[in-house]
C-alpha cells in the first residue's frame, strides 16, 4: 500500500512505524473481504462494522459488552449496531438475563455476512502465501499471535 506523506509539526514527515504497517495491511486484508461482500449484495457493511461481527456471540451480546470487547464507547457501538440493524444484519431482542437489556443477535442476512468472510479469509491467506512464501508466511501468523499476547488494552473511559 502507497501513501504520501504525511505532514507532522515543522514539516517532517510522519514515520512508518509497525503499527501503522499493521494497520495498512489489515485495511488491505479487511477491504478485499467488504469488495467481495458489495458484490454479493452486501454493500452496507462498512469497514467499521467488522467490530460487530467479531465481537458478537452467538447467543447475543449486549451492547456495553461489545463496545468493551471492542475498545470504543457504548454511544459509538451503538451506532454501528444501529446501522446494522436497520440494514437487516442484526436485531435486538430482550436479554433473558437482565429484563434492562437488549442482546444483539445476528439474522439471517447478518449470518451470511459472516459466511461470505469465513469463506474468503483461507483465498486471503493463500494470496499472501504466494507473494512472500510459506515460511515468512509461517513467520509473519507467529509473530502477530506474539505481538497479540502482549496484552495492552486501552484504558476504561471516564
Amino acid at each position: 500500500m502507497s501513501r504520501p506523506p504525511r505532514p507532522v509539526t515543522d514539516g517532517r514527515d510522519r514515520p512508518v512505524n509497525l503499527a501503522v504497517l499493521m494497520r495498512d495491511g489489515f485495511t488491505v486484508l479487511n477491504n478485499r473481504v467488504l469488495v467481495r461482500l458489495a458484490e454479493e449484495g452486501h454493500g452496507a457493511v462498512r469497514p467499521a462494522h467488522s467490530a460487530v461481527f467479531e465481537f458478537l456471540d452467538d447467543t447475543g451480546t449486549t451492547v456495553s459488552t461489545l463496545a468493551e470487547r471492542a475498545q470504543m464507547t457504548k454511544q459509538g457501538m451503538a451506532e454501528l449496531v444501529r446501522h446494522l440493524e436497520v440494514h437487516g444484519y442484526v436485531t435486538r431482542e430482550p436479554d433473558p438475563d437482565d429484563r434492562r437489556a437488549k442482546r444483539v443477535l445476528l439474522t439471517p442476512a447478518g449470518r451470511e455476512v459472516v459466511g461470505i468472510a469465513q469463506r474468503l479469509v483461507p483465498e486471503i491467506e493463500a494470496e499472501i502465501v504466494a507473494l512472500v512464501g510459506p515460511e515468512r508466511s509461517r513467520a509473519l501468523r507467529a509473530d502477530l499471535a506474539a505481538i497479540g499476547r502482549l496484552g495492552a488494552t486501552v484504558p476504561p473511559q471516564e
